[in-house]
């Protein structure tokens, strides 16, 4: 007896309620017929950390963005199985959809887990953390609102930790130029406990976005 295939992105795109492929704002309230708070995670992967903050969190609004198909399939099909209703998939690059479907100061929380770091030389200018990157994601957190980013590239840690200091509305809630440790509030994603299994180390970060925290810089 034959497995029931995987839909496809096509369906997934016609079919599913739960994902967007957009160039505009949606009406997230709309969206997920309530006013709970909203969550972004930047390159989802499997969806295990999305997903299992779904669970957590039933009273948060979790978009994840990302344009791998399959890994797209995979998620909405989880999804669909466990009826999670505070979920919506966004499609495309962040670099160009976020401007555009997120208004300013309307996110609660940003993940950014585990950007791929780009490790040659050559290729640096493809990596998603960047100045112009980290002023968008400023613009769209509301006033206390956080970003997390965990890599376990210390060269890419380092500059993303440059980079995130240097934008006068964030703050590094650890202290500056400070790494956290570890991080325990937060389920663990696909690629953490595959770095964590082999003893690699992970450098987290983050940071909060304070009115005033210019001035603290």
């Amino acid at each position: 007896m034959s497995s029931k295939p995987l839909i496809s992105f096509t369906e997934v795109a016609e079919e599913s309620p739960y994902f967007l492929d957009v160039d505009s704002r949606p009406d997230w309230s709309a969206a997920f017929e309530n006013d709970n708070p909203l969550k972004l995670e930047i390159g989802f992967g499997n969806g295990k950390f999305l997903i299992e903050m779904a669970v957590r969190e039933p009273e948060t609004n979790f978009v994840g963005m990302d344009f791998y198909h399959k890994g797209i399939r995979k998620v909405i099909t989880r999804i669909n199985k466990l009826q999670l209703k505070n979920i919506r998939i966004a499609y495309g690059d962040a670099k160009e959809r976020i401007p555009h479907i997120f208004n300013d100061a309307e996110l609660k929380m940003i993940y950014i887990n585990f950007p791929d770091p780009w490790p040659k030389k050559r290729h640096y200018k493809r990596r998603l953390i960047k100045p112009p990157f980290v002023d968008l994601v400023a613009n769209k957190l509301m006033d206390g609102g956080e970003v997390h980013v965990a890599t376990d590239s210390e060269p890419y840690a380092l500059e993303i930790l440059e980079f995130l200091e240097a934008q006068p509305d964030l703050k590094n809630k650890i202290g500056p130029g400070v790494f956290l440790g570890n991080r325990n509030d937060f389920p663990r994603s696909k690629y953490e406990n595959n770095f964590i299994n082999a003893g690699d180390k992970i450098y987290y970060l983050d940071f909060v976005k304070e009115s005033g925290a210019s001035e603290i810089h």
